[in-house]
């Protein structure tokens, strides 16, 4: 790659993501979007990135980097101007409706494809497509670059994972999370052999998704010792720079590694793929055992910029009342939600009608879960979650809000 030209011409701001703690993406683009013109920056870490360039790309730099040791690498970003932004090719999105003068634009997303259906159902609906002009809908094949748009206040609705949302949590991110949509997303898989608990994975290569401390880690090192294993007896194992979900299931369909744990829809996708792939036990039948009150595990939710809350309370409810019945639609019609969706989701029609059975939809207000989100924070071991466990009440969209039945 060649060396580009500004990278000895800008003084660059550093910032050292090895001495980080916690969720620190929102410390780098708050440093980026208050840099001084002809001002740079810099970050140093331990591993490349690379989910960091597609969000500061969407907030108009460019990068560079250099890889100084195996375990050191410097990346240095430069600010587009306008005229070389207007020069990048944008990226076309398709809009379900014409734009209207009279509706309220909005920008929604979704870290993942699993809601797919859900909002694909909305967009049809009248009320949306009478109240709602949907400048832009993005829906992320790699999860963690949706935060970017929540910090930089893009997007007005996200569904977002509920760690990724709690991370959010502090009098800089002007964000409320409304429901829990998506509950009971963790699965261990195998190919080639059967299995139904920890017990039959101790010989086995463990490959997990995104990185060691990361919730599905510490989810999985939770209840394995809630059931009396050491997770040290385990061998797991983290992709480069970290296990992509949707690679994962990949490799199982391919037969490369027969042991992972995965989410829907990739659970879906690869056991319609092959015979020989099975599931060995889900997160959620041992959390229940573990809490037997508990709803689940909540995994992702609704999640609306505290200005749109504010100054659109009747729209926000609207698009909750709207989630809500989608939701219900697709129990009620699932061979139609599949033959909705299975284009937009690049998968054949039975791995996507096997998905529809397979995930958890329910729609409850985050509020009537509190014990449940707090519970899930907690557990994970880590002094920031748990924090922000003792201040999730400021997290929520407040019980009145709500035109819902309790759950």
């Amino acid at each position: 790659m060649n060396v580009p030209s500004w990278l000895a011409t800008l003084q660059f701001e550093e910032i050292d993501a090895r001495q980080l703690e916690g969720f620190f993406l929102q410390k780098i683009i708050q440093t980026a979007q208050s840099l001084e013109e002809g001002k740079g920056l810099k970050i140093i870490q331990s591993f490349e990135p690379m989910p960091l360039y597609g969000v500061m790309e969407r907030e108009g730099w460019e990068h560079f980097t250099q890889k100084i040791a195996e375990d050191e690498f410097h990346i240095y970003f430069h600010r587009l101007s306008a005229q070389e932004e207007e020069n990048e090719p944008v990226e076309e999105i398709s809009a379900p409706f014409v734009h209207g003068t009279q509706k309220v634009p909005v920008v929604i997303q979704s870290a993942t494809p699993v809601v797919y259906p859900i909002i694909l159902r909305m967009l049809e609906s009248p009320e949306i497509q009478k109240h709602f002009d949907v400048r832009e809908l993005k829906v992320w094949e790699e999860t963690e670059k949706h935060l970017g748009w929540i910090v930089s206040g893009k997007a007005d609705i996200s569904f977002s994972a509920i760690i990724a949302s709690a991370n959010l949590l502090n009098r800089d991110n002007d964000v409320k999370l409304a429901t829990v949509s998506v509950w009971d997303n963790f699965y261990m898989v195998t190919r080639g052999y059967r299995a139904s608990s920890f017990a039959d994975l101790k010989d086995k290569k463990i490959h997990m998704p995104l990185f060691q401390k990361a919730p599905p880690a510490q989810v999985t090192r939770y209840i394995m010792r809630q059931f009396g294993y050491d997770p040290e007896q385990f061998d797991f194992t983290y992709g480069e720079p970290f296990g992509r979900p949707e690679e994962i299931a990949a490799q199982l369909m391919e037969g490369t590694i027969d042991t992972a744990l995965i989410r829907e829809p990739e659970v879906s996708y690869a056991l319609n793929a092959h015979p020989d792939i099975q599931v060995a036990f889900s997160y959620s039948e041992l959390w229940q055992q573990i809490k037997p009150q508990s709803h689940g595990l909540p995994n992702a939710g609704l999640l609306f910029k505290g200005a749109f809350l504010r100054e659109h309370p009747d729209l926000a409810e609207l698009f909750i009342r709207e989630l809500d019945e989608a939701i219900t639609w697709i129990h009620q019609n699932p061979d139609v939600a599949a033959e909705k969706s299975f284009e937009a989701m690049a998968h054949p029609y039975e791995a996507v009608r096997l998905f529809i059975d397979r995930a958890k939809f329910e729609n409850i207000p985050a509020i009537q879960v509190k014990e449940e989100i707090q519970d899930y924070l907690s557990l994970l071991g880590d002094k920031a979650m748990a924090k922000m466990a003792d201040r999730i009440d400021e997290f929520f969209v407040e019980k009145e809000f709500f035109d819902l039945q309790p759950a």
